[in-house]
């Protein structure tokens, strides 16, 4: 086993973790403008992502022979937000594929990391790990054939997708909607964020001033580890 690596990957994915439940904590407190929770961690995630591009270049995948489980899932973890850079992402599912079918990751980590990068390109997730914000409740983002999702996530080792939505609300309570401030007139206009890379146009109750809006994987009423 690699001491010294499986160190440093646990070093970055508690700085990973401490920085998001911070934004979580900051979220459940205040409203926010769409995105804005993502300068919080973005530090974080711009310093691990060509760390972990070097790590990749000089071990490949490092699993759990390499860096023991936990390294494993470190490594998983920096892979799992390393939305900025989704060529490298999808490099890293591409590894985390026969890694697990060796043993040296998780199911559950490929279908983490497998649903994050598919939504990523646009196509619909397999196994309902991504949720959104809709209406007051959560639900999953765009799935692939939503009646044998269960079947799907029981192949790696999830529990059924209803329980796994119920935990996301206990966690984090029920959605609230996303403001932002007009810029016109300043009111607030409270909506519901777009899909992924989709454009919604919201209209101020105050002065009538539109705004378009652009999602993105960060923005509010996101979940998926």
């Amino acid at each position: 086993m690699n001491a010294e690596l499986r160190a440093a990957l646990l070093r970055r994915a508690e700085r990973d973790q401490a920085a998001r439940q911070e934004a979580a904590a900051e979220r459940r407190a205040i409203r926010r403008d769409p995105g804005t929770e993502e300068t919080s961690f973005a530090a974080v995630d711009a310093d691990n992502l060509p760390w972990l591009v070097q790590v990749i270049a000089d071990f490949g995948w490092p699993g759990r022979t390499l860096v023991g489980a936990d390294g494993a899932h470190a490594a998983w973890l920096l892979a799992q937000h390393a939305d900025a850079d989704r060529a490298f992402q999808r490099q890293c599912l591409d590894l985390l594929a026969p890694a697990a079918a060796a043993g040296e990751a998780t199911g559950a980590e490929l279908a983490y990391l497998t649903d994050r990068v598919l939504l990523a390109e646009g196509r619909p997730q397999e196994y309902g790990t991504q949720a959104a914000a809709r209406d007051g409740r959560w639900v999953p983002r765009a799935l692939r054939d939503p009646a044998a999702v269960d079947e799907r996530r029981a192949a790696v080792s999830l529990g059924p997708i209803a329980g796994y939505l119920d935990r996301i609300a206990a966690d984090y309570g029920p959605p609230r909607p996303a403001v932002l401030r007009c810029p016109q007139c300043g009111t607030d206009i409270e909506f519901w964020p777009p899909d992924e890379n989709k454009e919604l146009q919201v209209r101020c109750g105050q002065c009538g001033q539109t705004v378009n809006i652009r999602s993105s994987a960060a923005s509010p009423g996101r979940y998926g580890a």
